[in-house]
């Protein structure tokens, strides 16, 4: 009843909660399948290039999908086949049915991710004020939440597909608030060109993505197999590392609208990149475990308000309609979560899964001197 009465703004933090969980879920599933089919770091890394390249293949026509259907139906749709795939994950039979589902899961939740932050533009250009920031936060709440239940329920003795159902059933809840967002008349206008080349706006936004979602993906996939396996952490706390990525970024992100308005954002993404790139030093060479647990934290509470400033200004690059550059911008950030796993399982495998993390951390400090672009 309550529901049926809030506010958009309101129902899009519900949203953005619930890609969260999605995503987490997907984090966890990574060290259960990597100890159950007895992969070694390069091949989960080819694994885990089946998600990405879904999320990637799939931009080009999610702004198709956007222009056609409007934002709130195409979230409706890839909601719907992101919770039914979860599940499916954590029962996979093979390594080859595991990567299938996965390339699956990874085009929906791409189109799941361009639909939601295209709703999200809508509703934060009708406030008249910064809102990407705390819709994040909202996401990263989702992320953490389902990190921590999960560890609890695993503690309780339930089995990790057991917890992956009852995950799925918590997003079929959430996703009932997508009713009361903005329909396709709301949305931000469109062209009606189905191809536009990317100007160097888009381009130089696209690559400030590609960095974040890297410096995420590697997050997500490897903060917990490289205190597993590397820092020797027990299977039950290992994934603290990641909570701790996901509690900072909560934290920055439900400031980061109200810094960013104080700072600017050009002087907010700096800070970020600075913050990340020192929690990464702290994971590589500080070998105690706590530590090694704060840098990951420091990491997410550095890269929080990237990508909300980067979607926050996709859709207003001069010279192109937001359905042809939040889609590109979308798509260099998804080829950095796409080879992202691919080079971090790779270096791992020659030159150990430290090394490969001061890789992205190089990356990420180059995305230092492009803050301007969120002007």
């Amino acid at each position: 009843m309550l529901l049926s009465a809030a506010p958009p703004t309101l129902r899009m933090r519900l949203i953005f909660a619930m890609a969260g969980l999605g995503i987490s879920v997907w984090a966890l599933t990574v060290p259960f399948a990597k100890i159950r089919f007895g992969l070694d770091d390069g091949t989960l890394g080819f694994m885990l290039l089946a998600g990405g390249l879904g999320g990637t293949l799939v931009m080009p026509f999610a702004g198709l999908a956007v222009a056609r259907w409007g934002s709130r139906a195409t979230l409706s749709v890839a909601a719907i086949g992101v919770l039914a795939l979860m599940p499916l994950l954590a029962f996979a039979p093979s390594t080859l049915a595991f990567t299938a589902i996965l390339f699956a899961y990874g085009i929906c939740f791409g189109l799941l991710d361009i639909a939601m932050n295209a709703q999200g533009a809508v509703v934060e250009r009708r406030a008249g004020r910064l809102l990407m920031s705390g819709f994040h936060g909202c996401y990263s709440i989702g992320t953490l939440g389902i990190s921590l239940a999960i560890i609890l329920l695993l503690r309780l003795h339930l089995t990790y597909p057991v917890c992956s159902v009852l995950a799925a059933v918590v997003m079929a809840l959430m996703l009932t608030s997508a009713r009361g967002l903005i329909g396709k008349s709301g949305d931000t206008p469109v062209s009606a060109q189905h191809f536009a080349w990317p100007n160097r706006a888009t381009i130089t936004l696209g690559l400030c993505c590609f960095a974040c979602f890297m410096t995420e993906g590697v997050a997500t996939d490897w903060s917990t197999i490289y205190l597993r396996f590397d820092r020797h952490m027990p299977l039950d706390t290992a994934p603290y590392g990641y909570a701790a990525f996901a509690v900072a970024m909560t934290i920055s992100r439900f400031l980061g609208d109200a810094i960013a308005t104080r700072l600017g954002k050009p002087v907010v993404m700096r800070l970020g990149c600075a913050l990340a790139v020192s929690g990464f030093a702290l994971a590589i060479f500080v070998t105690t475990n706590w530590v090694d647990i704060l840098g990951f934290g420091l990491v997410g509470l550095g890269t929080a308000n990237i990508a909300p400033l980067v979607f926050s200004a996709a859709a207003r690059v001069p010279g192109m309609a937001a359905n042809h550059s939040a889609p590109a911008i979308m798509a260099l950030g998804y080829t950095g979560f796409l080879i992202g796993p691919v080079i971090i399982g790779l270096v791992a495998n020659h030159l150990g899964l430290g090394f490969a993390l001061g890789v992205d951390a190089v990356l990420l400090g180059a995305t230092f001197f492009a803050a301007k672009a969120v002007k």
